[in-house]
């Protein structure tokens, strides 16, 4: 693959943590706010040899390609729009569909603030629809639970408080335990869910632990009797916007959910807003994400070209 792109591109990288500083120094430029402009995911997504992404530099222009390989069906499509969006973007794009023989590429996640711009640009030749919708929280809206309507969530965290739960940051020793604890929430989740979406980058973020600038995103781990429990993760999407990338606990503990997010976002005060992702279409987590007030509803798209 990297020798295909080469063919089509100046320079081309295969995405790793490593690549953190320059995928925010590309999106800074860019000043969106979507879940997918997390630098960390991305690195973390990148899950070589089954799906590796490339960044690619072609002039002045950036595009990041996510590359799926099966028996004589290779393909391309973007992970989002480039960095700029330009008739001669467009052209280099139909030029990549056409070299690898694809009859459509697709761009995996629109920012809704492109819509207007791709649909100009790409016309007759795109096909733009919603993806999902993410959910935008105002952290300290979420800290505090003021009222009647964060009652439920309340009790469940005052619970769980009696136990005398230890929230820390988690180190590199502390892995093998989250390992753990990831692979018991797989083991319940799997069943109820056919797919799993998020466990290979999560899986990845939690090797990653010790890579990771502490300024690009910070872990927590919670214990209850000196047992882990619980891990997340967060950092910043902009100065603005701070992205909850992961959190997982052990299945069948009341409250050990709710109190986790809860501490998560108590370190999340110095943002406007908390971008938590999707739900995903799964209704247990729709009413989940829910209960913790979101302050507002972001429209995600894709796209097919």
């Amino acid at each position: 693959m990297k020798e295909l792109l080469s063919n089509v591109s100046d320079q081309n990288y295969l995405i790793s943590v490593t690549d953190i500083p320059l995928l925010k120094e590309i999106f800074n430029e860019a000043g969106r706010d979507s879940w997918a402009y997390f630098a960390p995911f991305l690195a973390c997504y990148s899950l070589p040899p089954k799906r590796p992404l490339y960044l690619t530099k072609n002039n002045d222009v950036f595009c990041l390609f996510q590359y799926s390989g099966r028996v004589n069906a290779e393909r391309i499509d973007l992970v989002i729009p480039p960095s700029k969006l330009t008739i001669e973007v467009k052209r280099y794009l139909l030029k990549i569909k056409d070299f690898m023989h694809q009859t459509e590429m697709r761009i995996l996640w629109i920012d809704s603030s492109d819509v207007c711009t791709i649909t100009d640009l790409f016309g007759r030749n795109i096909k733009i629809q919603k993806r999902e919708d993410e959910y935008i929280y105002d952290p300290k809206v979420v800290f505090e639970l003021p009222g009647k309507r964060y009652k439920d969530v309340r009790k469940r965290i005052n619970k769980m408080a009696k136990n005398n739960p230890v929230f820390f940051e988690l180190e590199k020793d502390d892995v093998s335990a989250a390992l753990d604890v990831l692979d018991k929430w797989r083991s319940v989740q799997g069943k109820r869910n056919k797919f799993l979406f998020d466990w290979g980058y999560t899986r990845a973020a939690l090797n990653a632990v010790g890579l990771f600038d502490t300024d690009d995103v910070k872990s927590w781990g919670l214990e209850v009797d000196r047992q882990l429990v619980g891990f997340s993760m967060a950092g910043p999407i902009n100065q603005k916007t701070a992205c909850f990338f992961v959190a997982k606990t052990l299945v069948g503990l009341k409250g050990v959910s709710e109190y986790l997010r809860w501490k998560t976002f108590e370190t999340l005060q110095g943002y406007d807003f908390v971008n938590d992702a999707s739900d995903l279409g799964i209704e247990g987590l729709k009413q989940y994400k829910r209960k913790f007030r979101p302050d507002k509803m972001r429209t995600v798209y894709t796209a097919t070209i």
